[in-house]
């Protein structure tokens, strides 16, 4: 896992978010977190990388394009060579979803990848002066739950969102 480190987008980023991205759309529609997605529901189309990043910028500050309307951070997880293998959103404040939403790119899972972001992002919230934060997941998501786990992650919750079974853990910090 050397090498690797969380980085907030930028414009230095935009050819390798665009292939992630465009490869990763490939594969599957449902992007995770849905901030690192680049289809706006609003707009109704892909957003340019400039769009985009604006809306992450925004994001980090008013939170204003998010469903919760709670700011928060997007970081890519990048390796030494500059490719983004997956991105880590951490929400300001607890929301009903929690505080963290993972998404590694399907072609870096099962790699301890995710494990080692989630890490990372916990000495991030470390920093912000959490106490603990709340991850969600799909009960049937087994490769989240280890991630969760392996992180010190303790369920907490089972609750039902739109039919499907989702599980809360709270890790301790």
């Amino acid at each position: 896992m050397e090498n690797l480190h969380l980085v907030i987008p930028d414009e230095s980023h935009e050819k390798a978010y665009t292939e992630m991205i465009s490869r990763w759309e490939e594969i599957e529609t449902n992007i995770n977190p849905s901030l690192l997605g680049r289809y706006s529901d609003n707009k109704k189309r892909n957003l340019t990388y400039a769009e985009w990043l604006s809306c992450c910028e925004d994001d980090r500050t008013t939170g204003s394009m998010l469903s919760t309307g709670v700011p928060c951070t997007l970081y890519f997880l990048m390796n030494g060579s500059g490719e983004i293998l997956g991105g880590i959103e951490i929400n300001h404040a607890n929301t009903h979803r929690g505080h963290i939403h993972i998404g590694i790119a399907p072609w870096n899972r099962n790699k301890g990848y995710g494990t080692f972001m989630l890490k990372l992002a916990l000495e991030k919230c470390r920093e912000m002066d959490f106490d603990k934060v709340e991850i969600c997941t799909h009960n049937d998501n087994m490769g989240a739950i280890k991630t969760i786990m392996k992180n010190g992650g303790v369920l907490t919750e089972e609750f039902f969102e739109n039919g499907v079974l989702n599980n809360r853990y709270t890790i301790e910090l």
